[in-house]
């Protein structure tokens, strides 16, 4: 049985299971208190900064995915347009509580449809969600992907739902994603530095993303990161459209928003958000 090992370096995430479990309990009881809350989402995107910065707002969306699902499958991103979309191939993955099944089964039925290269490179875009995902759902198993960042990926997401629905398969996506990166440590600075930079990061370039999202253009979602840099994975954005949309889930809801600049005051900062479909 072939197991993925973390690769991130130290600080991305709590690496024991007390750690966290205290880390989520830090923040549950405060997103489970909001107004409408419920565990009603189906799918959701979610940002993959290190948890400093943007776990809290991970967990906002992670917390309200309905309970029991089968499989949950996370869409990874930071592919270019002319990639091949890439599939965990090992059978499990280890997280701090243990090991996480991969669904075999699926992943088979996916390759039938879909042409993937092996997943064995280091990438945050998954592994950093799946602490989380293996405290909240510890009888699921795991659908690992990175999407590209091309119009195929929304097409690919109705794929995973069509598949889903022939095999009564109860399932959860999860799309991975930060928004924009912006200042000199990106090569971006568009808006020159500090406080009309980030006014523009914020209400200007994440904000345009975020409501496309919302609209379910996928046009526009795909040209705004594109074009404007507005999302680092967008393919995984794209394709946790595509099974909502495939599977007539209802409009998405902005539940969190935030930069890493309100955790660490600097030019250089990234925006983060959490989206859900119920």
């Amino acid at each position: 049985m072939r197991i993925r090992k973390p690769v991130l370096p130290s600080g991305w995430y709590p690496t024991s299971p007390a750690s966290v479990e205290t880390f989520i309990l830090q923040f549950r009881e405060k997103i489970e208190s909001e107004p409408g809350f419920a565990r009603d989402a189906k799918a959701c995107v979610v940002p993959h900064a290190g948890w400093t910065y943007s776990g809290a707002i991970a967990l906002s969306a992670l917390l309200r995915l309905q309970a029991e699902p089968e499989t949950l499958v996370v869409f990874g991103g930071h592919l270019g347009p002319s990639d091949q979309p890439l599939m965990l191939m090992d059978e499990g993955v280890e997280t701090p509580f243990g090991i996480m099944p991969v669904d075999v089964g699926f992943r088979n039925l996916i390759l039938e449809k879909v042409s993937c290269r092996a997943d064995i490179y280091q990438d945050n875009t998954v592994e950093v969600q799946l602490p989380f995902l293996h405290y909240l759902f510890p009888e699921s198993q795991l659908i690992w992907m990175r999407l590209p960042a091309n119009i195929d990926s929304f097409s690919l997401g109705k794929t995973i739902s069509e598949l889903a629905r022939s095999q009564h398969k109860n399932v959860r996506i999860i799309g991975s994603t930060d928004l924009t990166h912006y200042g000199p440590n990106y090569d971006f600075t568009p808006q020159g530095s500090g406080e009309k930079a980030y006014q523009w990061v914020t209400q200007v370039n994440d904000a345009e993303f975020i409501n496309a999202v919302i609209l379910m253009n996928k046009e526009a979602v795909l040209q705004k990161a594109t074009d404007d840099y507005a999302a680092c994975s967008v393919g995984a954005v794209l394709g946790t459209m595509g099974y909502s949309e495939d599977c007539r889930l209802k409009k998405p809801e902005l539940v969190a928003y935030g930069t890493s600049r309100e955790i660490y005051n600097s030019d250089s900062f990234v925006g983060y958000c959490s989206i859900i479909w119920r």
